[in-house]
């Protein structure tokens, strides 16, 4: 089980890295006017030299630096699409439409519906994500007390809710601004498309800056945590145990350019989907929905076994695979591609959680022969739950639930 996690999450990370290569080539494009595929190597060498110089903690490291100047690039522009959002809503009489409001419940022939945003995308690519991701996974593995490492998700939940602003609102005003979005050009290149029309030279070479740094450090996690994922779990464990530290640097070094360059050859797939969205969701229906439906599952149950949860994470895979093949050969037909990632992971997370248990029924507990992962009921005996965790939770919760309902 814990092979098939580890090449699950590998592929996985190599598909994301390509998407994260694509969206700095399509920025490269709109900013220096490079080609897609003279955008791509150039961010892969970049990528490939302060990895290999600095290591995961660099990489951390340059996350945190970099976010100063992602600061200093969006925040006027967030600002300003705010701004301008406002006015052209009170002078204009313009409606900026809504999200919840007129939503129906359940329905496939809608762009959205409830069921899917709130089961589909909340509940299980939500906490799978907040819960089981694995670069985010890595920050909380580096902090140096347990109170840090359990408020790493939380924290980086509340940048998540600060960098929406400074990306939906620019994005809103750019789709008013710019109609050749979805035509000639791809969604990706509207904010730098604002940037060019709201910056002057100063603040444009600021605000690319901010873009370019922003985007090559997705790039940068992605390949760092594939490299990781093959030394540790793969390599060392399964292929060839028992070598030298020096072997395994070296091994890592060479896994690092490999997912590089297999991010600059994978990156394409994304030109097959009308946003990059489309593609990250779907990697994450596939790939993050099984794992989380057996880590909730088994965590919480005590008669989960090793073949119930193989059983199980394979089932749900085949079952979101065959419903988006499904849905993308016309056989089952939703509203929009997003939608239909939405219900796969629906029914991907309860066929997996019915395999795992169905299969266990008729085995032998791994917590009845020491060797089960560790329960709910172990954790709450053994960590402590801080209380600036606790109120830390319950302010981010707060200012999600305030945001849901202003822009509903």
């Amino acid at each position: 089980m814990r092979l098939l996690n580890a090449c699950v999450v590998a592929c996985s990370l190599l598909l994301l890295g390509g998407v994260s290569l694509f969206a700095v080539a399509q920025f490269l494009e709109v900013a220096v006017g490079w080609s897609f595929i003279t955008g791509g190597v150039a961010t892969a060498i970049v990528v490939l030299v302060y990895i290999l110089l600095g290591g995961l903690r660099a990489t951390i490291y340059n996350e945190m630096l970099q976010l100063t100047v992602v600061l200093l690039g969006l925040l006027p522009i967030g600002f300003l699409s705010i701004r301008y959002l406002l006015v052209t809503t009170r002078t204009d009489q313009v409606s900026l439409g809504h999200l919840w409001v007129g939503m129906p419940t359940a329905s496939v022939s809608s762009p959205f519906d409830v069921l899917g945003l709130t089961v589909g995308l909340g509940f299980v690519l939500g906490f799978g994500y907040w819960c089981t991701d694995f670069v985010l996974m890595q920050r909380a593995f580096t902090a140096r007390t347990e109170l840090a490492a359990q408020q790493v998700p939380l924290w980086s939940g509340l940048a998540k809710l600060f960098f929406a602003l400074l990306i939906v609102c620019p994005g809103l005003v750019a789709a008013r601004l710019f109609t050749q979005l979805g035509t000639t050009a791809r969604y990706e290149q509207a904010i730098p498309l604002l940037m060019q029309r709201a910056y002057g030279p100063v603040m444009l070479s600021v605000g690319y800056t901010a873009l370019a740094a922003s985007l090559l450090s997705g790039v940068a996690a992605n390949v760092a945590a594939f490299a990781s994922v093959w030394t540790e779990d793969i390599y060392r464990t399964q292929l060839c145990p028992g070598r030298r530290e020096e072997h395994y640097l070296i091994v890592g070094r060479c896994a690092v350019v490999f997912a590089a360059t297999l991010a600059v050859l994978d990156s394409s797939i994304t030109f097959y989907f009308s946003n990059m969205m489309e593609h990250v969701q779907l990697i994450f229906t596939i790939f993050g929905t099984p794992f989380w439906a057996i880590f909730l599952v088994g965590i919480l149950s005590p008669r989960i076994t090793t073949r119930g949860a193989f059983a199980g994470f394979l089932a749900g895979m085949c079952a979101s695979i065959l419903h988006l093949t499904l849905s993308i050969s016309g056989y089952l037909r939703y509203g929009s591609m997003m939608s239909a990632s939405f219900h796969s992971t629906i029914y991907a997370f309860f066929v997996t959680c019915l395999v795992a248990v169905g299969v266990s029924i008729f085995g032998r507990s791994d917590y009845e022969s020491g060797t089960g992962p560790t329960r709910w009921s172990q954790l709450k005996s053994t960590h402590r739950v801080y209380r600036s965790t606790w109120v830390l939770a319950m302010i981010l919760i707060a200012l999600l639930l305030s945001l849901n309902w202003l822009l509903r």
